[in-house]
């Protein structure tokens, strides 16, 4: 049995999907509008290249469980629906393109994601995955808690690959494929027989290069393929 694991948030979906439903939370009025101020600063200096993407997206992670203590579940999952039902095409044409190619052959289908278990199930479901993994918050009474039930998953995704090998028999790690764009997939990414770092930021590149794995880049209508300090322009 052999598997491709993906991380989500810009590796497949090209956006964050905790951000684009914090972003609908407060259009909906479920968040206050000042939601959106407290995360202006690490948004400016990123999108100015003066700050980092992770700055940018912990600090959307923070405002998020901050928020949604005390608000209706069923409300917030009917929001995320939307999110996905909106947004379910913004997707890279590389990792579209494998998904569709794995799929077809035989690949159990594995997403991994920081963002929040429900909407991660809602856009596993819409692609076509087979397993999903997402941060869970508590929620009593039909209401969140605000506390973060499991560790998120984007810094323990060795963990969830090794739940997978007792999950399912026969398992080929060696025949298995993992794709991620940040340096928290790292330990995964070192347990796959191929490792692809996808529009990597720096921390990932230079592991990717240590380790001597598929770097690939996707910018407009190109994809860039980098592999044992090779260039390769791949075709649609």
């Amino acid at each position: 049995m052999k598997f491709a694991i993906f991380d989500i948030d810009g590796t497949i979906f090209r956006s964050s999907l905790v951000i684009e439903l914090c972003l609908a939370l407060v259009r909906k009025k479920v968040f206050p509008k000042k939601a959106l101020d407290e995360i202006q600063f690490e948004h400016t200096a990123w999108l100015n290249r003066q700050g980092s993407y992770e700055a940018y997206i912990n600090k959307v992670v923070k405002i998020y469980i901050k928020h949604i203590e005390g608000k209706s579940f069923s409300k917030v999952k009917k929001v995320a629906k939307q999110v996905i039902s909106a947004q379910k095409d913004m997707t890279y044409r590389f990792t579209r393109g494998l998904i569709t190619k794995f799929k077809k052959q035989g690949y159990v289908l594995v997403a991994i994601s920081g963002s929040p278990s429900y909407i991660v199930e809602e856009y596993a479901k819409v692609v076509g995955f087979d397993e999903c993994y997402g941060t869970e918050l508590w929620v009593e009474k039909g209401k969140f808690t605000g506390r973060v039930k499991n560790l998120d998953p984007a810094f323990k995704k060795a963990l969830v690959v090794k739940k997978l090998l007792n999950k399912y028999n026969n398992s080929d790690l060696k025949n298995s494929v993992a794709v991620g764009d940040t340096e928290g997939d790292t330990a995964m990414l070192k347990l796959v027989g191929r490792a692809i770092a996808f529009n990597p930021n720096m921390h990932l590149a230079k592991i990717a290069r240590k380790n001597n794995w598929e770097v690939v880049v996707e910018r407009k209508d190109v994809i860039y393929s980098f592999v044992s300090g090779g260039f390769l322009l791949l075709k649609e």
